[in-house]
């Protein structure tokens, strides 16, 4: 990650402030993301880290303290994006409905509205490679905040059947009770194991849970939840929410097996970009924020 990044203007008493609150948040790209894009545009913000102590319970003081220092808003990681919820004012309307939120607005009069820009992220980057979801059959891992807000965009563009596994068949028969709610029509069915008996030939995988991620295991203690007895097929694609590393051994396996795999670091700039645009009321310099991401400095 280039330094230049991290530190992108003189901070002085007019900086407008906005952050990342989360659990562990030193792998994270967004520092740089945010940060290059106001240098870019010459605008007097910083964007900084806010870890909260998940065994400390001060969630709730933390979203307060947006509002006491005088953030303009923030963007919520894991595992935040849930529990955050009933500590803000207000919610938009696409938050609500997916039942997460991953960015929060401090408004002119600090009321604290709680927003959603991972669906539009995941979508607006699945566009931009070419890939194509209508009716195609959905397999995603997870139920998690992530993993709603994909769900959610699917199934409201049009998506084919959506299928859920997580390790968790309550939570993911929640969430399927949840969209089913919204989108009536939906077929949705909720798995309590994979074979090659359930999942289409031509399925958009989706892990959205942070198996995978430096140091995060299965149960099993194997780094991706797909059975390793489990081949994927030509004419699947593969998408791992996560971007660190790159290539998670999910993607490598799919890889191999000679599906269409996609990483995570094309939402996440994405959905910064959204936030970016909500918060400062500017376009978002996507080229800036790309190279940004993958540490490259134009």
């Amino acid at each position: 990650m280039n330094s230049h990044y991290l530190s992108t203007q003189y901070i002085n008493g007019e900086t407008i402030l906005v952050g990342l609150l989360g659990s562990d948040i030193r792998l994270s790209r967004s520092l740089p993301i945010h940060n290059s894009a106001f240098h870019e545009l010459n605008l007097n913000w910083a964007y900084l880290p806010l870890n909260v102590n998940p065994k400390s319970d001060s969630i709730q003081d933390a979203v307060n303290g947006l509002r006491a220092l005088g953030f303009s808003g923030a963007n919520i990681t894991m595992p935040y994006k849930e529990s955050v919820i009933p500590f803000l004012d207000e919610l938009t309307p696409a938050a609500q409905r997916i039942g997460a939120v991953n960015t929060i607005l401090v408004t002119a009069d600090k009321r604290l509205v709680g927003g959603n820009s991972d669906t539009g992220g995941f979508l607006e980057d699945l566009k931009s490679k070419g890939i194509k979801w209508n009716d195609r059959p959905v397999l995603l891992l997870g139920a998690g905040g992530a993993a709603r807000a994909v769900a959610y965009g699917l199934a409201e563009t049009g998506c084919g059947p959506i299928t859920i596994y997580n390790r968790t068949t309550e939570r993911a028969t929640k969430l399927a009770t949840e969209l089913q709610k919204f989108f009536p029509e939906q077929p949705i069915q909720v798995l309590d194991r994979l074979h090659s008996g359930n999942i289409a030939s031509n399925a958009l995988i989706i892990n959205g849970t942070p198996v995978g991620m430096k140091g995060i295991y299965a149960p099993s203690g194997e780094d991706y939840l797909w059975p390793s007895s489990l081949s994927f097929q030509k004419s699947q694609v593969v998408v791992d929410l996560i971007y660190a590393p790159l290539e998670t051994s999910l993607l490598k396996k799919a890889g191999f097996d000679g599906a269409t795999t996609i990483n995570g670091l094309g939402m996440l700039v994405q959905q910064a970009a959204l936030s970016f645009s909500w918060w400062t009321g500017q376009d978002a310099p996507i080229d800036t924020m790309t190279a940004a991401a993958k540490g490259i400095a134009l």
